[in-house]
Protein backbone atom coordinates (compact mmCIF):
# COMPACT_ATOMS: atom_id res chain seq x y z
CA UNK A 1 0.00 0.00 0.00
CA UNK A 2 1.20 3.37 -0.69
CA UNK A 3 0.18 7.00 0.68
CA UNK A 4 1.50 9.51 -1.86
CA UNK A 5 0.50 13.63 -0.87
CA UNK A 6 -2.77 12.77 1.13
CA UNK A 7 -4.47 15.68 2.44
CA UNK A 8 -7.61 16.14 4.84
CA UNK A 9 -9.58 19.53 6.02
CA UNK A 10 -12.68 18.89 8.33
CA UNK A 11 -14.43 21.93 8.94
CA UNK A 12 -12.38 24.41 7.71
CA UNK A 13 -9.41 22.58 10.10
CA UNK A 14 -6.15 20.98 8.13
CA UNK A 15 -5.85 17.43 9.98
CA UNK A 16 -3.59 15.88 7.43
CA UNK A 17 -1.51 17.74 5.13
CA UNK A 18 1.02 15.83 2.31
CA UNK A 19 1.38 12.38 4.12
CA UNK A 20 3.27 10.19 2.21
CA UNK A 21 4.21 6.63 3.48
CA UNK A 22 4.37 3.03 2.11
CA UNK A 23 3.32 -0.27 3.73
CA UNK A 24 5.59 -3.39 3.09
CA UNK A 25 4.43 -7.03 3.20
CA UNK A 26 4.39 -8.74 6.34
CA UNK A 27 5.57 -5.89 8.82
CA UNK A 28 3.91 -3.97 12.07
CA UNK A 29 4.31 -0.57 11.95
CA UNK A 30 3.46 1.83 14.88
CA UNK A 31 1.58 4.91 14.51
CA UNK A 32 2.67 7.36 16.90
CA UNK A 33 1.04 10.99 17.75
CA UNK A 34 -0.50 13.06 20.23
CA UNK A 35 -3.87 12.82 20.84
CA UNK A 36 -6.26 15.07 18.30
CA UNK A 37 -2.63 14.89 15.79
CA UNK A 38 -5.33 13.10 13.47
CA UNK A 39 -4.42 9.39 13.62
CA UNK A 40 -8.16 8.29 13.79
CA UNK A 41 -8.53 10.69 10.40
CA UNK A 42 -5.66 9.02 8.80
CA UNK A 43 -7.20 5.67 9.06
CA UNK A 44 -10.92 6.85 8.20
CA UNK A 45 -9.14 7.85 4.66
CA UNK A 46 -7.35 5.21 4.29
CA UNK A 47 -10.61 2.65 4.56
CA UNK A 48 -12.77 5.19 2.61
CA UNK A 49 -14.46 6.36 5.01
CA UNK A 50 -13.49 9.87 4.43
CA UNK A 51 -12.59 11.02 0.98
CA UNK A 52 -9.22 12.94 0.86
CA UNK A 53 -9.15 16.15 -0.72
CA UNK A 54 -5.67 15.35 -2.76
CA UNK A 55 -3.30 12.82 -3.31
CA UNK A 56 -3.86 8.83 -3.77
CA UNK A 57 -3.89 5.65 -1.55
CA UNK A 58 -2.56 2.42 -3.71
CA UNK A 59 -2.63 -1.42 -3.67
CA UNK A 60 -0.33 -3.00 -6.35
CA UNK A 61 -0.73 0.43 -8.26
CA UNK A 62 -4.65 0.27 -8.30
CA UNK A 63 -6.01 3.71 -7.17
CA UNK A 64 -8.95 2.44 -4.32
CA UNK A 65 -10.80 6.13 -5.36
CA UNK A 66 -11.00 4.48 -9.05
CA UNK A 67 -11.40 0.51 -7.77
CA UNK A 68 -12.94 0.79 -4.41
CA UNK A 69 -12.79 -3.40 -4.45
CA UNK A 70 -9.62 -2.98 -3.16
CA UNK A 71 -10.98 -1.89 0.05
CA UNK A 72 -11.64 -5.89 0.62
CA UNK A 73 -7.60 -5.78 1.81
CA UNK A 74 -8.34 -3.20 4.00
CA UNK A 75 -9.84 -4.52 7.62
CA UNK A 76 -10.64 -1.37 10.24
CA UNK A 77 -13.04 -1.27 12.87
CA UNK A 78 -13.83 2.65 13.97
CA UNK A 79 -15.19 1.98 17.28
CA UNK A 80 -15.91 5.30 17.53
CA UNK A 81 -18.34 5.09 15.13
CA UNK A 82 -19.18 1.43 15.52
CA UNK A 83 -22.59 1.00 13.72
CA UNK A 84 -22.44 -3.22 14.55
CA UNK A 85 -21.91 -2.92 18.28
CA UNK A 86 -25.84 -3.58 18.87
CA UNK A 87 -25.85 -6.38 17.08
CA UNK A 88 -24.98 -10.26 18.15
CA UNK A 89 -21.43 -11.83 17.79
CA UNK A 90 -23.54 -13.89 14.77
CA UNK A 91 -24.90 -11.03 13.17
CA UNK A 92 -21.56 -9.25 12.62
CA UNK A 93 -20.00 -12.27 11.95
CA UNK A 94 -22.40 -12.16 8.63
CA UNK A 95 -21.68 -8.98 7.69
CA UNK A 96 -18.03 -9.96 7.43
CA UNK A 97 -18.59 -13.15 5.61
CA UNK A 98 -20.20 -10.60 3.22
CA UNK A 99 -17.98 -7.96 3.11
CA UNK A 100 -14.18 -9.98 2.85
CA UNK A 101 -14.28 -12.86 -0.15
CA UNK A 102 -11.86 -14.55 1.99
CA UNK A 103 -12.76 -14.50 4.92
CA UNK A 104 -11.62 -18.15 7.27
CA UNK A 105 -14.99 -18.52 8.85
CA UNK A 106 -13.59 -22.15 10.32
CA UNK A 107 -10.69 -20.39 12.11
CA UNK A 108 -13.53 -17.92 13.21
CA UNK A 109 -15.66 -20.63 14.71
CA UNK A 110 -12.44 -21.97 16.14
CA UNK A 111 -11.35 -19.02 18.37
CA UNK A 112 -14.48 -18.15 18.71
CA UNK A 113 -14.56 -21.43 20.78
CA UNK A 114 -11.33 -21.44 22.24
CA UNK A 115 -11.70 -17.95 23.60
CA UNK A 116 -15.26 -19.24 25.03
CA UNK A 117 -16.89 -16.16 22.89
CA UNK A 118 -20.82 -17.14 22.66
CA UNK A 119 -22.40 -15.90 19.09
CA UNK A 120 -25.43 -15.02 20.69
CA UNK A 121 -23.76 -12.20 23.05
CA UNK A 122 -24.48 -8.61 22.58
CA UNK A 123 -21.48 -7.07 21.30
CA UNK A 124 -21.99 -3.93 23.16
CA UNK A 125 -23.18 -5.79 26.51
CA UNK A 126 -19.82 -7.32 26.62
CA UNK A 127 -16.59 -5.97 28.50
CA UNK A 128 -14.29 -3.65 26.98
CA UNK A 129 -11.83 -6.86 27.02
CA UNK A 130 -13.86 -9.36 25.22
CA UNK A 131 -14.36 -6.73 22.62
CA UNK A 132 -10.77 -6.18 21.95
CA UNK A 133 -10.63 -10.13 21.55
CA UNK A 134 -13.36 -10.14 19.15
CA UNK A 135 -12.21 -7.16 17.22
CA UNK A 136 -9.12 -8.90 16.96
CA UNK A 137 -9.82 -12.68 15.86
CA UNK A 138 -12.53 -10.57 12.95
CA UNK A 139 -8.96 -8.54 11.72
CA UNK A 140 -7.38 -11.97 11.82
CA UNK A 141 -10.18 -13.98 9.93
CA UNK A 142 -10.73 -11.51 7.57
CA UNK A 143 -7.84 -12.02 5.21
CA UNK A 144 -7.27 -8.71 4.58
CA UNK A 145 -3.84 -8.02 4.25
CA UNK A 146 -4.02 -4.48 6.05
CA UNK A 147 -4.97 -4.26 9.20
CA UNK A 148 -5.78 -0.79 10.53
CA UNK A 149 -5.87 -0.81 14.57
CA UNK A 150 -6.66 2.30 16.43
CA UNK A 151 -5.90 1.50 20.36
CA UNK A 152 -6.26 -2.26 20.09
CA UNK A 153 -4.54 -2.56 23.57
CA UNK A 154 -7.67 0.38 25.19
CA UNK A 155 -8.96 -0.78 28.60
CA UNK A 156 -8.06 -4.68 28.14
CA UNK A 157 -6.32 -5.71 31.37
CA UNK A 158 -3.10 -8.11 31.57
CA UNK A 159 -4.62 -11.11 30.33
CA UNK A 160 -6.91 -10.19 27.59
CA UNK A 161 -3.82 -7.88 26.26
CA UNK A 162 -1.35 -10.90 26.13
CA UNK A 163 -4.12 -13.03 24.36
CA UNK A 164 -4.91 -9.96 21.82
CA UNK A 165 -0.96 -9.87 20.71
CA UNK A 166 -0.58 -13.42 20.71
CA UNK A 167 -3.28 -13.57 18.02
CA UNK A 168 -2.25 -11.14 15.97
CA UNK A 169 1.91 -11.59 16.15
CA UNK A 170 1.22 -15.43 15.64
CA UNK A 171 -1.02 -13.98 12.30
CA UNK A 172 1.40 -11.59 10.91
CA UNK A 173 4.78 -14.46 11.17
CA UNK A 174 2.47 -16.63 9.33
CA UNK A 175 1.20 -14.67 6.30
CA UNK A 176 2.79 -12.01 3.82
CA UNK A 177 -0.10 -9.34 5.95
CA UNK A 178 0.32 -6.09 7.35
CA UNK A 179 -0.67 -4.09 10.92
CA UNK A 180 -0.24 -0.50 11.10
CA UNK A 181 -1.27 0.24 14.65
CA UNK A 182 -2.17 3.28 16.83
CA UNK A 183 -1.75 3.27 20.75
CA UNK A 184 -0.48 4.83 23.09
CA UNK A 185 0.68 1.90 25.07
CA UNK A 186 4.18 2.58 24.15
CA UNK A 187 5.84 -0.09 26.15
CA UNK A 188 3.38 -2.78 24.23
CA UNK A 189 3.97 -1.32 21.16
CA UNK A 190 8.15 -1.06 21.23
CA UNK A 191 7.94 -5.12 21.68
CA UNK A 192 6.05 -5.64 18.64
CA UNK A 193 6.36 -3.22 15.56
CA UNK A 194 9.50 -3.29 12.93
CA UNK A 195 8.71 0.82 12.39
CA UNK A 196 7.27 3.72 13.87
CA UNK A 197 6.02 6.63 12.09
CA UNK A 198 5.43 10.31 13.76
CA UNK A 199 2.35 12.04 13.04
CA UNK A 200 3.08 15.68 13.82
CA UNK A 201 1.73 18.88 12.85
CA UNK A 202 -0.47 17.15 10.27
CA UNK A 203 2.40 15.04 8.72
CA UNK A 204 4.63 11.97 8.69
CA UNK A 205 7.64 13.95 10.28
CA UNK A 206 9.78 10.47 10.99
CA UNK A 207 9.85 7.04 9.98
CA UNK A 208 12.27 5.23 11.52
CA UNK A 209 13.36 1.51 10.77
CA UNK A 210 13.46 0.63 14.68
CA UNK A 211 16.54 -1.55 13.84
CA UNK A 212 18.63 1.01 12.39
CA UNK A 213 17.86 3.67 14.46
CA UNK A 214 19.18 1.11 17.52
CA UNK A 215 22.38 1.26 15.67
CA UNK A 216 23.11 4.47 15.11
CA UNK A 217 21.09 6.44 17.31
CA UNK A 218 22.10 6.85 21.32
CA UNK A 219 20.26 8.24 24.23
CA UNK A 220 22.44 9.89 26.88
CA UNK A 221 22.42 11.33 29.69
CA UNK A 222 24.91 14.67 30.79
CA UNK A 223 26.29 16.87 33.70
CA UNK A 224 28.59 19.62 32.37
CA UNK A 225 30.98 21.86 34.40
CA UNK A 226 28.91 25.00 32.90
CA UNK A 227 25.38 25.29 33.16
CA UNK A 228 25.47 26.51 29.55
CA UNK A 229 24.36 23.74 27.03
CA UNK A 230 27.02 22.85 24.29
CA UNK A 231 26.16 23.58 21.11
CA UNK A 232 27.50 20.56 19.57
CA UNK A 233 24.50 18.89 21.63
CA UNK A 234 21.72 21.32 20.91
CA UNK A 235 23.20 20.83 16.61
CA UNK A 236 22.76 16.94 16.88
CA UNK A 237 20.33 15.62 19.32
CA UNK A 238 16.60 16.26 20.36
CA UNK A 239 16.84 16.78 24.20
CA UNK A 240 14.12 14.78 26.16
CA UNK A 241 14.63 15.64 29.26
CA UNK A 242 16.84 18.80 32.05
CA UNK A 243 16.46 18.16 35.76
CA UNK A 244 18.78 20.83 37.00
CA UNK A 245 22.04 20.55 35.43
CA UNK A 246 21.31 16.77 34.36
CA UNK A 247 20.78 16.76 30.91
CA UNK A 248 19.13 13.78 28.72
CA UNK A 249 19.26 13.80 24.94
CA UNK A 250 18.44 11.55 21.87
CA UNK A 251 20.82 11.49 19.20
CA UNK A 252 20.04 9.87 16.19
CA UNK A 253 23.11 9.57 14.43
CA UNK A 254 26.25 9.25 16.59
CA UNK A 255 29.67 8.31 16.34
CA UNK A 256 33.33 8.33 17.87
CA UNK A 257 33.71 11.67 16.08
CA UNK A 258 30.63 13.23 17.42
CA UNK A 259 31.43 11.68 21.04
CA UNK A 260 35.11 13.01 21.05
CA UNK A 261 33.70 16.62 20.23
CA UNK A 262 31.46 15.89 23.00
CA UNK A 263 33.85 14.70 25.94
CA UNK A 264 36.40 17.82 24.59
CA UNK A 265 33.60 20.03 26.84
CA UNK A 266 34.98 17.50 30.07
CA UNK A 267 31.27 16.83 31.02
CA UNK A 268 31.33 15.40 34.75
CA UNK A 269 28.38 12.53 33.85
CA UNK A 270 28.18 10.74 30.21
CA UNK A 271 26.00 7.91 30.52
CA UNK A 272 24.55 5.85 27.78
CA UNK A 273 20.95 4.83 28.40
CA UNK A 274 18.84 2.67 26.65
CA UNK A 275 16.49 3.60 23.91
CA UNK A 276 12.84 3.49 24.11
CA UNK A 277 9.92 4.16 22.30
CA UNK A 278 8.97 6.40 24.98
CA UNK A 279 11.99 8.46 24.12
CA UNK A 280 10.87 9.00 20.37
CA UNK A 281 7.68 10.14 21.14
CA UNK A 282 8.86 13.04 23.77
CA UNK A 283 11.75 13.59 22.05
CA UNK A 284 9.81 14.65 18.64
CA UNK A 285 6.20 15.30 20.27
CA UNK A 286 6.26 17.31 23.65
CA UNK A 287 6.30 20.57 21.85
CA UNK A 288 3.43 20.09 19.55
CA UNK A 289 0.36 22.59 19.51
CA UNK A 290 -2.40 20.08 19.08
CA UNK A 291 -5.47 21.57 16.64
CA UNK A 292 -7.72 18.53 16.71
CA UNK A 293 -8.77 15.17 14.62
Amino acid sequence: MKLVNISKVIEQKEILKNIDFSLQENEIVGLIGRNGSGKTTLFRTICGQYMSDSGSITIDGTDLAIDPSKRSEIFYIDEKENFLSFYSLKKINQFYLNAYPKFDQELFLDLINQHQLGLNFSYRRMSKGMQGLFQMILAICSNARYLLLDEPFDGLDVIVRKQVIGLLLENISESNRTALIASHNLNELEGMIDRALVLKGHQITQDYQLESLRQNARKIQFVFKSKKVPEIVKQHSKVIQMQGRVITALFENFDTELEAQIQAFEPILFEELPITLEDLFEANLSQETILGD
